[in-house]
């Protein structure tokens, strides 16, 4: 069960630690105006470490919970490029 975003780290993958689990999935930062205003991440792409991709479920409570995690980050959105 995916429990809460900890720490989100974007590299040549977005990786969500979520408590005592990690979830890996492909996407890239949207930006306008020089700024960063939001993430396309590929649902097809979401998995846990083992590898076991993530039902239609988990992928809606992983969405649910990116959204809280950036109400509640001021400086993630806006960061200046």
């Amino acid at each position: 069960m995916i429990e809460a975003n900890m720490k989100i780290h974007i590299t040549s993958s977005v990786i969500f630690e979520c408590g005592d689990v990690a979830i890996v999935g492909n996407g890239e930062f949207r930006a306008s105006s020089g700024k960063v205003d939001g993430l396309i991440l590929y649902a097809d792409t979401l998995r846990y470490e083992n590898g076991t991709k993530l039902s239609r479920d988990e992928q809606e409570r992983l969405k649910c919970l990116y959204q809280h995690f950036v109400l509640n980050q001021e400086d993630f959105i806006d960061w200046d490029i």
